[in-house]
């Protein structure tokens, strides 16, 4: 026959058991965050670097072209 005891104890270990499953999930989340974002860092920083430079030199030779046509 199973007690409130019984019970309560059942429900204690459950809710350790979803704590722990928190706690790693907060790890395994951390993690892939860490992950991403050194992909981000490493990967689109410099394409981003890249474009800005794009971006100057294109305004430069507008400039430019704008300057010679006045």
């Amino acid at each position: 026959m199973k007690t409130n005891s019984h019970i309560k104890s059942q429900s204690e270990a459950q809710s350790l058991r979803f704590n722990q499953i928190k706690r790693v999930a907060k790890v395994v989340a951390i993690i892939i965050g860490a992950i991403i974002g050194t992909l981000v860092w490493a990967i689109v920083r410099p394409v981003i670097r890249g474009a800005g430079w794009v971006i100057s030199l294109i305004t430069a030779i507008l400039i430019i072209y704008w300057l010679f046509t006045l």
